[in-house]
């Protein structure tokens, strides 16, 4: 990853020479100025920076003071240090008071440059840990690579082709298990950004209440339990792409701060009262009918908007029955179960695929074929393997009438995963790859729908 600019503090009474880095430091930092300690405390309300630089000898003060206040806030700005010969001493004591380094003065614009670049560089490391710790958490991705050759998979990798190379915002439609993060990670690896952060996130799955915070960050102290500062998903993004999965799922409240990010590149740390700017693309997605939200009142419509600059519809796995064989020979391929023997699908197994539906999409053939690879002693997979309707052994959702009402296709889902796995929820969701979270959110929804006025009418 690249070094991001970093946003910097300046503490340094002597104008011209403040004027003078800041020309001299280019695009390496975003600066502010402040002349003395009480404006560099002022500066410092409400706003963290990545790094300070800060002179010791101020016309109120002494910059030791403000370096304080920055650990009693546990603030995690890398400060600098400006001091004279005569001072070592105050700069040690600096450094015991946790100051990241210190420079003598007057000091060269290469020895501060050097100590810039290495805080942006470990701030940039930093935020890849964060983006990498925030991978594992989601669903494994077999490959980055969208299987296929029919002719609806053929334009949706056309239209990833042509929109990847723009910054544009990007809305992914699609349903459960039709590989839209795999798009979304595609359209990042082809686009100017590849080389920067791609953080997904899955809203169903995120706390309403801690939303705000693990999208833009907090500062200590800024609710119960925020015990130090937190760098968000959005700072963790910069330079890169944030993909919000199942974005519908998003706090209305939150929503609105997210299109403050779309439109004007700037979030808000909870307890800040200063945004910070930040360069991040957004990739959305989501398997409802956003446009129905928004005539209900549950998603902004100007946020809609902002995401819907470009759309991207994913087909589901029944209508590119076409590219079912080569799409599961390529799972079988990446299979994650170890010491299996099966290498090939025989004529039947291929065959009762292709009859059934696949209400779950490639998530769900993913897991009948791994499935399948445990159950197999040989080298082709059968049938008998598969544990599909009508092929023998325990039961698995029915496949829904495709003619039917999208809304009904998922009820009967959730109730026939319910029914299979004796009422466990937290099985049921799994076996319907969506979180636990979701599964209640679309049983409180159903019994709201059969205990309405007009259901109770109709009865």
């Amino acid at each position: 990853m690249k070094p991001q600019r970093l946003s910097l503090l300046i503490v340094e009474d002597e104008r011209p020479l403040a004027r003078l880095w800041v020309m001299e430091l280019g695009d390496l930092v975003e600066a502010t100025l402040a002349h003395s300690v009480t404006e560099g405390r002022e500066k410092l309300k409400g706003r963290g920076y990545d790094a300070v630089l800060l002179d010791l000898h101020l016309p109120d003060g002494n910059g030791l003071e403000l370096l304080r206040e920055l650990n009693q806030r546990s603030d995690d700005s890398a400060v600098i240090i400006l001091t004279g010969n005569a001072d070592l001493d105050s700069a040690i004591q600096a450094l015991r008071l946790g100051a990241y380094d210190y420079l003598v003065k007057p000091c060269k614009i290469e020895e501060l440059e050097q100590r810039l670049r290495r805080i942006s560089r470990e701030r940039t490391l930093a935020n890849e840990n964060i983006a990498l710790r925030q991978q594992l958490r989601t669903q494994r991705i077999d490959s980055l690579e969208l299987i296929g050759s029919s002719a609806p998979m053929a334009e949706v990798k056309k239209l990833i082709a042509r929109v990847a190379p723009s910054d544009a915002s990007v809305l992914i439609h699609g349903e459960t298990g039709t590989g839209k993060e795999v798009a979304a990670r595609l359209i990042h690896a082809n686009s100017g950004r590849r080389e920067q952060a791609f953080v997904p996130l899955n809203c169903a799955a995120l706390p309403r209440e801690l939303a705000e915070s693990e999208l833009f960050g907090h500062r200590k102290g800024a609710f119960t339990g925020a015990d130090r500062d937190h760098r968000g998903l959005v700072q963790a993004a910069a330079g890169g792409t944030l993909f919000l999965d199942e974005v519908g799922d998003l706090p209305l409240d939150v929503q609105a701060k997210f299109l403050r990010l779309l439109e004007s590149k700037e979030g808000r740390r909870v307890g800040d009262s200063e945004p910070y700017r930040t360069d991040v693309r957004v990739i959305a997605a989501t398997h409802r009918d956003l446009r129905q939200d928004v005539t209900s009142g549950k998603f902004r419509q100007d946020l809609f908007y902002r995401l819907a600059t470009f759309e991207l519809k994913l087909p589901p796995l029944r209508q590119i029955s076409d590219d079912l064989p080569v799409i599961a020979q390529h799972l079988l391929q990446n299979s994650t179960v170890r010491n299996s023997q099966a290498v090939r699908f025989g004529s039947k197994a291929l065959a009762a695929m292709s009859d059934y539906s696949w209400p779950g999409n490639v998530r769900e053939l993913r897991n009948v074929i791994e499935r399948a690879t445990i159950l197999c002693d040989g080298p082709e997979i059968g049938p008998e393997h598969l544990n599909l309707p009508g092929g023998g052994g325990v039961e698995r959702p029915s496949a829904p009438i495709v003619t039917g009402n999208l809304a009904e296709m998922e009820w009967q889902m959730i109730e026939n995963s319910l029914r299979i796995h004796g009422g466990n929820k937290t099985a049921a969701a799994r076996s319907l790859g969506i979180s636990l979270r979701t599964l209640y959110n679309k049983l409180e929804a159903k019994a709201s729908e059969l205990h309405s006025p007009s259901a109770a009418s109709s009865h």
